[in-house]
This record gives structure tokens, C-alpha cells and sequence, in this order.
């Protein structure tokens, strides 16, 4: 399924990004990170992955281009190898773990689905490295899992959020050596990612990626959630980010208090760190997917089944929300901006505050399923979220309430 969607759709901003780099090196040999606008894994592993279209092309592969896509059909299948596989990594991680219900809802998910191999996008590859790390932290392998955090920090920086924790419970614990052991990973990975980067003077773009996912920076970016919905939507910092980043550490600490493994309480603080950095940073629409792996793994070791399915239904009507509200099917499908080709659904005024609100509810029953004593899923909850969807287009788009 997802090879047969990937040549025939893409996020043409994203993905004319990607072959841009692709084809400088493979035509000219030169490595250029000056304005690459990721952590340097995922130019990496598109190299690897794309040097494969390179030999067909020398070969005479006559690749199509289709409809106003930047990139040529087979070429978006390569530059997207890299986040399908990580999917599968996902899958069989769960699988080898015992976790079979979460590896099929998780590799059947809509929207891991569309963010792999429609969009283009690499969360996935920030999640397989996530979902490695705590698999090995379940074992108590935690040098294993040090080194797997690491990368998934390189890759997007929310992976570094369980990796300190970790540091927060040896400081705790007063052990210091395996502190010492921790840093030592970190630093020698960040000094191997980032060696060709320094070199090559692509380390500003980097910093002001780091800054602006932290919530510091000056610049003005869009945000997809409640809070641009109703204070604008661009800002240079979101006022309430703090209230992530200061409840992360505090749910840890106060799980560890409680006769509770560091694997269990790493899992449910990074979890709820992933549901309000969507709810008071500037999220992107693509994080929705970070709470998706975290909830199944969640609920496969709690025995929350309830939540398993609710992370499904979840990604299938994030799905539907990221498809017509945040840049519309036409975009994904055509190439073309602004082309609204399911009417009503997409295209309107006030689409962001009904993004918002929806995917808002999506987030608080999460919570509630996280937090409450494990309970069955119940389609009414759906009921529930589409009747949010129907009340916010009336006072939204249809009435035309104003956000301040």
C-alpha cells in the first residue's frame, strides 16, 4: 500500500526540499547543509536510499512526472524509502516485543500511513529510534537504550525527552557514572552527526531549528493548535509552552515516587509530554503522530485496550483533519495549493480554530483514557468527536466567530 501511494502523491515543499539536496550531491558531489532544513539523519539516510534511483537513472530509467509534483514519480518512492522502512521497523519491534495488537493498529494506521508515504514527512524515523529505545528500556538495557534515544533526538528533537528523564533519575539516584556513560553517547554522536555539518557551515540553520522547537526563538512561525487558532496564527513564541516542559519532569518525579519501573514512568511522562507539546507549542500538524506509538506501547504493557483502539481511531481522524484542513487533498494529490476537491470539507474560513477544537478534543480524551482506570473503547466517543467537528464548522465557518 504505501509503495503505491508514494509515487503518485508528496508534500511538494517538503518533498522538492529533499530531491533538491539529493540531486546537488549525486550530481556535483557536494554535501550543502547550509539551509537543509532538518537534523542531518534524515539527509543521511536519504542519501543511502536514493543512491539506488541514481544507479536507474544512469541505467536510462525513464521516470514519469506527474501532474505539478516538483519530483518525478519513482524518485518520490526513494525519497520516501527511508520513512517506509521505518514503519516497518516500528512493526517488528512491537512484534519481537510480544506487542502484536499494537504492531498491526500502528502499521495499519491512516495517518503513519499518510505522513510515510503521502506526505513525505519523517517522523517515522524519529519514532522507530523512540520505540527502540523503550523496548530496550523494558529489558533494562539501558546503555541500548541511551544510544536509541540519542538518535531519535538527532533525528527530531522531541526523542531527547525520555533520554532526560533518564538523566533526571540518575542525578536522582546519585548514580553518576552511568550520568557520565550517557553524556559520553550523546556527545560522541552529536560529534559524529554534526562533524560534516560544522564543516560544511550549516550549524546556524540547525540552531535556529533548535530554538524554534523549544519556543525561544524570534522568528514568526505558524502553529497549528488551540492556542495560534485563538491568539493569531503566527507568533514567535508560544506563551504557554512552559506548561509542557514543566509538567514533563513533574509527572516523572511524581511516577517515581511510587513503587513504579523508570521504563513505565519514562513512557507515560514522554506520552503526555507528546499530547501538550501539540496542545501549547507550535505543533505542526505531523506531530499528532508521536502520541499514536507511545499510546499503543502504553496501553500493550497497562492493559489498556481501550486506549489501543482509541490511538487507532485516533490516527484515522487525524487523518481525515491533516487531509482537508491543513493544506487540502489537492495539495498532496496534485501539487497544486488551494485546490479544494471535497467541497465543503475543506477550503473554508475558520478552518484552522476547527482544526484546532477538533484535534483538541482528540488530545483530551487521550488523556483521559491514559489517566482513567482501563476501560473498554466505545464508539461513542467517536460520536463525540464528530458532533465537536460539526458544532465548531457552525460557530467557526458557518456563523463566523473570530478568533481574538
Amino acid at each position: 500500500m504505501r509503495l503505491a501511494i508514494a509515487p503518485l502523491t508528496g508534500h511538494p515543499y517538503d518533498m522538492a526540499l529533499w530531491a533538491d539536496y539529493q540531486r546537488i550531491f549525486y550530481g556535483s558531489g557536494i554535501l550543502d547543509f547550509k539551509y537543509f532544513p532538518t537534523l542531518p539523519p534524515l539527509y543521511y539516510f536519504q542519501l543511502a536510499t536514493y543512491s539506488f534511483y541514481t544507479i536507474l537513472r544512469i541505467g536510462g530509467l525513464q521516470d514519469p512526472l506527474l501532474f505539478y509534483h516538483p519530483t518525478y514519480a519513482i524518485e518520490g518512492i526513494f525519497l520516501k524509502l527511508p520513512m517506509i522502512i521505518a514503519d516497518m521497523g516500528v512493526f517488528f519491534l512491537f512484534v519481537r516485543s510480544g506487542k502484536i495488537l499494537p504492531a498491526v493498529l500502528y502499521y495499519l494506521n491512516p495517518f503513519v500511513i499518510y505522513l510515510s508515504a503521502a506526505w513525505g514527512t519523517y517522523d517515522s524515523l524519529m519514532i522507530v529510534f523512540l520505540v527502540a529505545g523503550f523496548v530496550a528500556l523494558e529489558r533494562d538495557n539501558k546503555r541500548l537504550a541511551t544510544v536509541a534515544f540519542t538518535i531519535s533526538g538527532l533525528v527530531k528533537l522531541f526523542g531527547l525527552i525520555p533520554l532526560a528523564l533518564m538523566a533526571l533519575e540518575n542525578v536522582g539516584r546519585r548514580r553518576f557514572k552511568d550520568l557520565l556513560l550517557q553524556i559520553a553517547i550523546v556527545s560522541s554522536a552529536f560529534s559524529v552527526i554534526f562533524a560534516p555539518v560544522i564543516l560544511q557551515g550549516g550549524l546556524p540553520t540547525f540552531f535556529s531549528g533548535f530554538l524554534r522547537f523549544i519556543g525561544i526563538s524570534t522568528a514568526q512561525s505558524s502553529g497549528w493548535n488551540i492556542v495560534s487558532a485563538f491568539l493569531g496564527k503566527e507568533f514567535s513564541v508560544s506563551p504557554f509552552i512552559w506548561i509542557a516542559y514543566l509538567s514533563i519532569p513533574i509527572i516523572f518525579i511524581l511516577r517515581l515516587r511510587k513503587p513504579s519501573p523508570l521504563f513505565l514512568s519514562a513512557l507515560q511522562s514522554t506520552l503526555i509530554g507528546a499530547i501538550l507539546l501539540n496542545i501549547f507549542s507550535q505543533a505542526e500538524p505531523q506531530w499528532l503522530a508521536w502520541p499514536i506509538s507511545l499510546a499503543l506501547f502504553y496501553a500493550s504493557v497497562t492493559g489498556r485496550q481501550g486506549l489501543s483502539y482509541y490511538a487507532y481511531s485516533f490516527g484515522a481522524i487525524a487523518t481525515f483533519l491533516v487531509m482537508t484542513l491543513t493544506q487540502g487533498t489537492g495539495y498532496i494529490l496534485f501539487g497544486v495549493l488551494g485546490s479544494a476537491n471535497l467541497g465543503p470539507l475543506e477550503g473554508f474560513v475558520g478552518s484552522l480554530p476547527v482544526y484546532a477544537t477538533t484535534t483538541l478534543s482528540l488530545l483530551l480524551l487521550m488523556i483521559g483514557y491514559l489517566v482513567a482506570k482501563p476501560i473498554k473503547f466505545k464508539f461513542e466517543v467517536l460520536v463525540l468527536v464528530v458532533i465537536i467537528y460539526v458544532q465548531a464548522y457552525f460557530w467557526f465557518s458557518i456563523v463566523g466567530i473570530q478568533s481574538l
